[in-house]
């Protein structure tokens, strides 16, 4: 069997225009599956609770500053420092599209809703953490359905950038009018929830956070799915994992290098859910992002690093950056949930994440190590430092994003 040729050990001296020809259309083979559908961090994690009474479901749920600005089209100086008669507008209007956005059904039946109470935050901070609450009622005919179902599709129309729409999802929490417990799910984009029987008299409703029962399967599984989905729809995780992996020859070291990576993140995924560290997104985003260029400028310009042990420490470093970005949305999410379903949600959202990663990790090795046996050694030099290139171009592009984002749109 031949030795693997190391990346960049080939000198290209005047290579074939068929040569570059294939080398250009591999490499965007094998970027292609990871950005085709894929994003950097546009997720906007709300709340979500329903109380479901005998004649209707009261709903209420957070609405970001964030999302108020998308719709109303605000620029950046508008979103900085709002105008508050133009707030106050752009708030009752965004509580009509959430109406028009959230859809209910009961069995065959498409409730029809409307909006009871929007309440202001108490003060405004960054927009991504300044929510009003929007209540709204959805009433039935007849007696209370065995199931409702709930579709949203927020922010759809808008693109968080090139190709990328925004992701807006719900922590949601259902409970009954008569009792203390809560069942937690979360929506991106349909779920449906059993509605429960034997109703006392209908109180005054109390659309808040409540406790939530012991751990059961669709809290895991929708934690695990919640994990998966944010990788293989996390444009900057996968451009930094797959920088990683075009400098790999060998199996193990490919082994170590994801593995270091795989600590790193769980390791500050799990310090950020029990509330022992965290680094808000201004520090987090930027930092990703310029994660995925230095790793996949570094393949190129000084590719013997990416087989020393500088590269495992350079794997873990910027995975522990990495884990603050996965804790984003998540700790939202799980928050109020008592030890063991915390354990669970995040043992399963980790389980997740690493199912997710694998899905791209194997097959994109798979395609390089047969790259480097059965084709010209040119080919195998080549496709790690174009793609390398690549992935450097994109992950600029996403640096720019989040710069203005979280920097310039905060300022």
């Amino acid at each position: 069997m031949n030795t693997p040729a190391s990346p960049g050990a080939t000198r290209l001296h005047r290579p074939r225009r068929g040569v570059f020809s294939r080398c250009s259309w591999l490499a965007w083979m094998l970027l292609g599956f990871t950005s085709l559908t894929s994003q950097a961090h546009p997720n906007l994690q709300n709340a979500l609770w329903v109380q479901f009474e005998p004649t209707q479901a009261h709903v209420a749920l957070t609405v970001s500053l964030r999302e108020i600005a998308v719709v109303a089209g605000w620029s950046t100086a508008e979103l900085a420092q709002p105008d508050p008669d133009h707030l106050a507008a752009a708030a009752t209007a965004q509580a009509d599209y959430v109406l028009h956005h959230l859809t209910l059904t009961a069995g065959t039946q498409t409730l029809a809703g409307r909006v009871v109470r929007l309440t202001p935050p108490p003060a405004l901070v960054e927009p991504e953490n300044t929510f009003w609450q929007c209540e709204l009622v959805y009433p039935w005919t007849g007696s209370p359905p065995a199931e409702v179902s709930f579709c949203q599709n927020m922010l759809q129309e808008w693109p968080y950038a090139l190709g990328t729409p925004w992701e807006v999802s719900y922590t949601v929490r259902t409970k009954r009018l008569d009792t203390p417990i809560a069942s937690v799910w979360l929506l991106r984009r349909q779920i449906a929830t059993p509605t429960p029987t034997g109703w006392r008299p209908a109180t005054t409703p109390d659309p808040t956070p409540i406790a939530v029962p012991p751990t059961s399967s669709h809290l895991f599984r929708d934690y695990f799915a919640q994990g998966v989905w944010h990788i293989l729809t996390g444009y900057d995780h996968l451009l930094f994992v797959a920088a990683l992996i075009l400098a790999t020859v060998r199996f193990w070291e490919m082994v170590r290098v994801i593995a270091a990576f795989t600590l790193a993140h769980t390791l500050t995924l799990s310090l950020c859910a029990f509330g022992i560290c965290r680094l808000p997104a201004w520090v987090v985003e930027p930092v990703i992002a310029l994660s995925i260029v230095l790793v996949a400028l570094e393949n190129v310009c000084r590719p013997a690093r990416a087989h020393s042990r500088l590269r495992l420490a350079v794997a873990f470093g910027f995975g522990l950056i990495h884990g603050l970005g996965f804790a984003g949305g998540l700790l939202d999410a799980m928050a109020g949930l008592p030890t063991a379903p915390l354990w669970t949600a995040l043992g399963a959202f980790s389980l997740g994440v690493e199912t997710g990663h694998q899905l791209v990790v194997l097959p994109l090795f798979a395609v390089l190590a047969l790259n480097r046996r059965a084709g010209p050694p040119v080919l195998a030099a080549a496709v790690p430092r174009y793609g390398s290139g690549m992935i450097s171009v994109g992950g600029a592009y996403y640096l720019a994003v989040a710069l203005h984002e979280q920097w310039f749109a905060l300022r």
